[in-house]
């Protein structure tokens, strides 16, 4: 199955993904905050697809997707936002930088649905 990321600073929502995603078959690696996702990205370690959150300290999700688009050794991996933010052009990277958008809170059933169609 898939390698997948997820990124977000509530260890409970990173919980959650995790355990329904593995149930699934996935590998699930989480990360509580963007800036050691990336490193993680440019140690080699590529996963096929990155769901993360928006709105964190530090590096958010919007500026994560910028780096990997800028970088061409990580542009293809899809991404999904998880937030609980009302979506808007300040917090949002341009749509053609992300594949998907997730609106917490969430049903497991549309999380599963959106990795499997990432990784079809």
């Amino acid at each position: 199955m898939a390698i997948i990321y997820t990124i977000d600073d509530n260890p409970l929502i990173s919980m959650v993904i995790k355990l329904a995603l593995t149930d699934e078959g996935h590998t699930v690696v989480t990360f509580n905050d963007s800036m050691n996702a990336y490193e993680s990205l440019e140690k080699g370690l590529k996963p096929d697809v990155i769901l993360v959150d928006l709105k964190m300290p530090g590096m958010n999700g919007k500026e994560l997707v910028e780096k990997m688009r800028a970088n061409p050794e990580l542009d293809f991996i899809p991404v999904t936002f998880i937030t609980g933010s009302i979506p808007s052009a300040e917090i949002l990277p341009s749509k053609d930088s992300y594949q998907g958008l997730i609106l917490k809170p969430f049903e497991l059933q549309e999380l599963i649905d959106t990795v499997d169609g990432l990784i079809a």
